[in-house]
């Protein structure tokens, strides 16, 4: 049970709901006039600044959006995620049960967290995922459009085809697919594995079953995949998805990381509107508000006009000063920055059952939360962890 806990800029109140049938005991704040809510940018005892009872790191930046790993097994070893000798992979006991993710989930729900995005590993390979996935739809959210927490999954999509349906009629609101090519030669090389139509076949299965919310991330490979970005745009808008393209970025201490490999974003919209025969413009508003990273761009002319694609620049368009997310690896680990081997204790806190001890890790990663990356396109400064162990 989730108890009080007094954190800087408001007064502690008990609160709860019944949800799944157990009663979860939540925090909500009033604001008062101490000096942290006069100035959000002062610390407490963890630094931590939560004003009208919703998550403030000490720079300010309201958290809304968390990323959930539940696994960090893959059935693909892409290149850039996994390196080629694998990665000791964590004791299935000591992953978060879905009791343990659906208490966390009610938990920052309650603190405004407004979106849950499901990652691996391949969170697929999870047992029982549309169950996971309906119950964190029913949770409350005190500041979600519709009233409930909003869940989303990043996929490789290997295994779509028989979870696209049930995925779907949980209420699944926005699913990301991964694809880096559509040469299936390519394709067995950057995955070391799999099979490019399986992975079409997941895609279509989405979009018959009527899932909303669909994307296809590209992580841009000079040399490898920049002659055909356009197609890979045509792919996802012909079945009503957004594509979006991805700096790569020095992950597991560098070591997957080619500098030479690097697309910078500017380039890569520069690519798509040679290879489409026009131009691109920023477009903002409606369905491509960012609540992530992404920044959305709108073609101009040719055949294509009117369609809207993205670009997710970390290493050339740092957007850390408007982060808004937290990550939370499979064995509860909570990381306040992809860039960076911090991490606190979250599997801990939920299992040791203490009153208020989620909210003293929430406060201390949030009091310690960076004010940006440190990648540099050398290759340097990124984390020792892989991409697998996170999720991105």
């Amino acid at each position: 049970m989730l108890g009080a806990h007094t954190a800087v800029g408001g007064v502690a109140q008990r609160g709860a709901i019944w949800h799944s049938g157990r009663r979860l005991m939540l925090v909500r704040l009033r604001t008062t006039t101490s000096d942290a809510a006069r100035d959000p940018g002062v610390a407490g005892e963890h630094g931590a600044v939560a004003v009208r009872g919703v998550l403030r790191d000490r720079l300010d930046r309201r958290v809304r959006y968390v990323r959930m790993s539940l696994t960090d097994r893959c059935n693909l070893r892409c290149t850039y995620c996994m390196p080629r000798e694998g990665v000791d992979h964590v004791d299935r006991a000591e992953l978060l049960t879905f009791e343990e993710i659906e208490r966390l989930a009610a938990a920052l729900a309650g603190l405004g967290v407004t979106k849950m995005r499901l990652t691996g590993g391949e969170p697929t390979l999870r047992r029982d995922l549309p169950d996971l996935v309906r119950r964190l739809r029913s949770i409350p959210s005190i500041d979600a459009t519709d009233g409930r927490l909003r869940v989303f999954m990043t996929t490789n999509g290997i295994l779509l085809p028989g979870l696209a349906a049930a995925l779907a009629e949980a209420g699944l609101c926005g699913l990301t697919v991964s694809l880096d090519t559509l040469d299936p030669d390519k394709f067995r090389a950057i995955t070391r594995a799999g099979a490019l139509p399986r992975v079409i076949e997941g895609v279509e299965a989405a979009r018959v079953a009527g899932q909303p919310g669909l994307k296809l991330n590209t992580v841009a490979i000079r040399g490898f995949n920049d002659e055909e970005l356009h197609a890979l745009c045509r792919f996802a808008w012909a079945r009503g998805m957004t594509p979006r393209f991805i700096e790569t970025m020095p992950m597991a201490g560098g070591a997957l990381y080619v500098p030479g490999e690097l697309m910078p974003a500017a380039q890569v919209r520069a690519q798509i509107a040679g290879q489409l025969g026009a131009s691109v413009r920023p477009h903002h508003g409606g369905d491509f508000e960012a609540a992530g990273p992404a920044s959305y761009w709108r073609v101009d002319g040719g055949a294509d006009d009117g369609r809207v694609f993205g670009t997710i620049g970390a290493m050339t368009e740092n957007f850390c000063e408007r982060c808004n997310r937290l990550r939370i690896s499979a064995r509860g680990q909570l990381h306040g920055c992809l860039a960076y081997d911090d991490a606190f204790d979250l599997r801990r806190a939920l299992r040791d059952g203490e009153e208020g001890a989620v909210r003293e890790v929430l406060g201390a990663a949030l009091g310690q939360k960076r004010a940006a990356h440190d990648f540099r396109l050398d290759g340097g400064g990124g984390p020792v962890k892989p991409m697998i162990g996170i999720g991105g």
